[in-house]
């Protein structure tokens, strides 16, 4: 899936790394410490759940992993290569190339239909236009939204909204999907289909996913799960998730 050129050695099952990671913000009172020397790996093919409080900073932790939001320190190393040691044009092949990302409020463009939201990533590219399409239609139909690739974002539902950034978001191929608190404004069951959807994702396709949740029954059906507290990332025993 990767074009980008990697370097240096790693575990080859570890396909991002996150190592003594410190990001920061100044307020005008206080500086505040979203991260201190965290660390992480994550592994090539799994179901990553990522669990904490509230303001906790876990939005910004995948900002930093999916190469928005630069640390004031730290490394993060994406197939062994350090993502923030290289230049502008690198961190934006990576973004489009080799990250998918999915967030709470879909964030689709309101005057383009279902399709030409999936397709965007690609037209980014310069892809061939007929080819994405072809792609975007695939996408959507995996996602169960063959009869809504004409409709606009204002003429679908939540769940079917978000399907549709789900279908963008793996428009590239990308290697790791980040996904931030994917199911925060959907109903119980639009939130268990679109689980069902990306677990499905990870085990026909051997997606590597990452998701952030406050939901405790969607944490339980990851493969494995971390904590972030007080700045720190520590793995924590699904079953004992209540």
């Amino acid at each position: 899936m990767s074009d980008i050129e990697t370097t240096g050695s790693t575990d080859s099952r570890v396909l991002l790394q996150g190592i003594d990671v410190h990001k920061s913000y100044e307020t005008p009172r206080e500086t505040l410490h979203i991260l201190a020397d965290a660390n992480l790996e994550i592994i090539n093919g799994e179901m990553l759940g990522i669990v904490g409080a509230s303001g906790v900073g876990k939005s910004t932790l995948l900002h930093v992993l999916g190469g928005l939001d630069r640390p004031n320190s730290g490394s993060i190393l994406f197939q062994g290569r350090d993502i923030y040691q290289q230049n502008n044009n690198f961190l934006d092949k990576f973004r489009n190339n080799n990250v998918g990302f999915v967030f709470q409020f879909f964030n689709l463009l309101p005057d383009f239909t279902a399709l030409e939201n999936a397709m965007f990533p690609a037209l980014i590219r310069d892809a061939d236009r007929k080819a994405a399409q072809e792609k975007a239609e695939d996408l959507l139909c995996q996602v169960g939204l063959k009869d809504r690739l004409q409709h606009k974002p204002s003429e679908l539902s939540g769940g079917e909204s978000q399907r549709v950034a789900l279908a963008r978001s793996l428009m590239n191929q990308p290697d790791l999907l980040l996904a931030d608190e994917p199911t925060g404004n959907l109903d119980s069951h639009s939130s268990g289909v679109l689980i069902d959807l990306i677990r499905k994702l990870n085990e026909d396709f051997k997606q590597t996913i990452v998701i952030v949740t406050h939901s405790q029954s969607i944490a339980r059906k990851m493969d494995r799960v971390l904590q972030l507290r007080e700045g720190k990332i520590n793995p924590i025993d699904k079953d004992l998730i209540i």
